[in-house]
């Protein structure tokens, strides 16, 4: 994902920001496996609440394809079952994947940005709530791109180097005061989006986004740097 250098006062924005496994361009030479934990809690516009876990898991070969299996339905199943969509990176045609449902049998070509939204990274984050509805998140990060003389108070810290299962990260944080009447906002809220990065597998490790109706964490886990199976990122003949 790509953010504007734009300078808020005495705080810039990097000028690149390492993303999902579906965020930005290919990555090659950097396989990993993964587990992806997402909790969301956040009161929605109607006053409906929410509270979600999910747990999905990310694949990605030398060659940069990425597969992601997704739960996709509320409440997330608890064990293994044909309920699962999973994503796979189209080889030939980068910038497009396809979903596929093993109940139906079926695939679903979408765009590659789309599905970046839903599995973490990006500024945008989106959560399934059933049907075709999704319930979408803005970060920090794309709040201040798009709006850039909203915000007085803007404060960007460097957290160092943690080692975050078993993978080295860098993290920062930016924190923002949307003013009272942006967005409908009665009075002052702060919003805070925490960021840990590895550099090395050019990926979002854990994330934490605070505002004053949500809180969503994200975390990878059980990470393994070995070749996943080839047959993985393959598109089955009887789809």
């Amino acid at each position: 994902v790509t953010l504007t250098a734009t300078a808020f006062g005495q705080v810039n924005l990097p000028a690149e920001s390492i993303g999902g496994p579906f965020t930005g361009a290919r990555v090659v030479g950097a396989p990993f496996t993964a587990e992806a934990t997402t909790s969301v809690y956040a009161i929605l516009g109607d006053g409906t609440r929410l509270d979600q876990t999910t747990t999905d898991r990310y694949y990605r070969d030398s060659a940069g394809r990425v597969r992601a299996e997704k739960w996709i339905g509320l409440p997330a199943p608890t064990i293994v079952s044909d309920r699962k969509i999973r994503t796979v990176v189209d080889a030939e045609r980068f910038g497009a994947v396809y979903l596929m449902d093993a109940q139906t049998r079926s695939k679903y070509l979408f765009p590659r940005s789309f599905i970046g939204r839903a599995t973490g990274g990006g500024r945008w984050f989106d959560v399934y709530i059933g049907g075709v509805q999704f319930v979408s998140f803005r970060r920090a990060g794309d709040l201040l791109s798009v709006d850039p003389d909203a915000f007085v108070d803007v404060r960007a810290e460097s957290l160092g180097n943690r080692r975050i299962a078993g993978v080295d990260t860098t993290g920062r944080r930016i924190t923002i005061i949307a003013p009272a009447g942006y967005r409908g906002n009665d009075k002052p809220s702060e919003i805070i989006d925490e960021r840990w990065e590895s550099a090395e597998l050019n990926l979002l490790i854990q994330s934490w986004h605070s505002d004053s109706r949500s809180t969503i964490e994200y975390r990878l886990s059980n990470i393994r740097r070995t070749e996943p199976p080839a047959h993985l990122f393959e598109m089955p003949p009887d789809y």
